[in-house]
């Protein structure tokens, strides 16, 4: 006698299956099933309804949509089941938490639950189980952890696809799995990226252009819920962890694996990261997957640090930190952010254009004489020739002249290796494009819709005479020093000032000066009738020893600034 004799009408079954990654085979769904569908049989039971889930972790239940699905049947009144039937009870879950509910809601459900393996499950058997589930995957995380990191340490990938990369290939072209090879085409993205930030530009202007320019993110074709564009954070990231295309060390040659441990949260069942000690990460040289230069490295580790140290030194003053964001935009003007007022500490702010413009004490201004009762404003065109002074004669020591050829030569070295890149990725955008239009046409003459078709058609014809067009002036160019340099160079210095007061290269100057002084105290003399600076920081002592004397630099560690009489400033 089966179990159906004491039923009057057969009772109803619903089979849930699973199998766990997409290196499984997708089959072994069929083949849970049949074995389920046999054991149905035998009991004179049927079968009317089917659950599963492909390619999903069973310590997973979010994610799971079938699972979803049967747990919420599980509570439906009108459900149409009244036993659920599994391989085994680690393919309904491997965590020891969802098992349990699962069959918590079940036994309220007065729904039974079975597996081929061993029939009937009861509390006894799903407690045995939930013990064996939880020492099977921390037997298994310790073996897979070890595995991995003796595969790092054999110079073999640690896992995940990085930015920049491609899967190595045999001698006949089939793919070796583990190994990692450099994409010409991703490096040089990669090195565009780095010397783009070196140069000032932020993360955000960075992906925007390489979007404008249509080059995928390192998100596009994966599976990962992302629109495939290239956002601030990947290439920014973050530097403690090694995140982002800047703080990723494989970029120079070094592999550091085991810098974070990922634990899934029990609420969110999303994966999370902890920084693991250094003592804890592995670390291995592997100078055949350099893309990045030394020297273009610390340029951004550099402006890194400068900015950290900025953001360091900077209030919040609103919920959301914008204004710590819009404190760390890139300066405007060379002065920006030094100058502060001698009477009340306060910062002074620029109004004005052009030669009217002046610094006054933000306090006075916007708040009144009795906060900070103010002093004329210093014009900008007074200030700036004063503190660059001694810039100036120190700048003409024939040190300084060699140490601006060298860097002059290496920036010649730099920008054609920027343009080779730019015309390999020229290059590569091109092919697509004839890629495209092949497939257009060919498309269009098997007669599918001309229509919707010829636009793009038309669309990428213009942009490859358009790409096409534009090759001739990204070409390399020749690693030559221009024969007048040196003219040149006592040029640029002579005219330090007007050089360095230009919009394009105020930004970046005003930066340097940032990390040589740390403040400029404004003073007014009242019977001089002038202002006078005292310069805080490391280049404080240059100044006092190099300021020409017209410029009257002779009060202990101040320049005087003077003023003509009647001079409206």
């Amino acid at each position: 006698m089966n179990d159906q004799s004491k039923f009057s009408s057969p009772r109803r079954v619903a089979l849930y299956a699973r199998y766990s990654t997409d290196m499984q085979n997708p089959m072994s769904i069929d083949d849970q099933f049949r074995m389920a569908e046999r054991y149905a049989a035998q009991k004179g039971w049927l079968v009317v309804q089917r659950f599963s889930d492909g390619a999903i972790t069973g310590t997973a239940s979010y994610a799971r949509s079938d699972f979803l699905r049967l747990m919420e049947a599980l509570s439906d009144k009108n459900r149409g089941f009244d036993i659920v039937i599994a391989e085994s009870l680690d393919r309904i879950s491997r965590d020891s938490e969802h098992l349990a509910r699962f069959n918590k809601i079940a036994e309220h459900a007065n729904i039974e639950i079975h597996t081929v393996e061993r029939g009937k499950a009861d509390a006894l058997s799903v407690g045995i189980a939930s013990v064996f589930n939880t020492m099977f995957l921390q037997g298994l995380s310790t073996k897979v952890h070890r595995g991995i990191e003796g595969k790092v340490l054999g110079g073999l990938s640690g896992g995940g696809r990085v930015y920049g990369y491609k899967i190595g290939t045999n001698v006949r072209g089939v793919p070796m799995t583990g190994t990692r090879v450099i994409d010409e085409i991703e490096a040089a993205v990669v090195r565009r990226i780095f010397r783009d930030y070196a140069a000032g530009r932020s993360p955000i202007q960075i992906a925007s252009d390489l979007n404008t320019e249509g080059f995928p993110s390192p998100a596009a074709d994966t599976k990962r819920s992302s629109s495939g564009h290239w956002k601030q954070n990947t290439i920014n990231g973050n530097r403690a962890r090694g995140t982002g295309i800047l703080n990723n060390e494989i970029y120079i040659g070094t592999v550091i694996w085991n810098r974070l441990t990922y634990r899934k949260d029990p609420i969110t069942e999303k994966k999370t990261s902890t920084l693991n000690p250094e003592s804890a990460w592995v670390i291995v040289d592997a100078p055949q997957l350099r893309i990045v230069d030394r020297d273009l490295w610390d340029a951004v580790k550099a402006r890194q640090a400068s900015l950290s140290k900025r953001k360091a030194k900077l209030v919040s003053t609103d919920r959301n930190h914008m204004s710590t964001g819009q404190a760390l935009r890139r300066r405007k003007y060379l002065l920006s952010g030094l100058l502060f007022c001698g009477l009340c500490g306060g910062r002074m702010t620029v109004a004005g254009t052009g030669k009217y413009k002046t610094y006054y004490c933000a306090e006075a201004k916007e708040k009144g004489p009795s906060v900070c009762t103010g002093f004329r404003g210093l014009r900008d065109s007074i200030a700036l020739p004063l503190v660059l002074s001694g810039l100036r004669q120190n700048l003409m020591a024939p040190e300084a002249y060699e140490t601006f050829r060298e860097r002059f030569q290496q920036r010649l070295r730099d920008s054609q290796g920027a343009s080779e890149d730019a015309l390999r990725l020229h290059d590569s955008r091109v092919r697509d494009l004839e890629t495209s239009h092949r497939n257009l046409l060919r498309a269009i003459e098997s007669g599918d819709d001309v229509g919707v078709l010829l636009p793009r058609l038309n669309a990428v014809d213009a942009e490859l005479k358009e790409m096409k067009g534009k090759r001739d002036q990204i070409v390399p160019p020749e690693i030559e020093l221009p024969g007048n340099l040196p003219e040149l160079y006592r040029e640029m210095v002579s005219d330090l000032a007007a050089s360095l007061s230009e919009e394009s290269v105020a930004g970046r100057a005003a930066d340097e000066l940032h990390e040589l002084i740390d403040r400029i105290v404004v003073h007014w003399d009242a019977e001089a009738n002038g202002h006078w600076l005292k310069i805080e920081g490391n280049l404080l002592e240059m100044l006092r020893k190099s300021a020409p004397r017209e410029l009257d630099a002779a009060r202990d560690s101040a320049i005087f600034a003077e003023v003509g009489c009647g001079s409206r400033i």
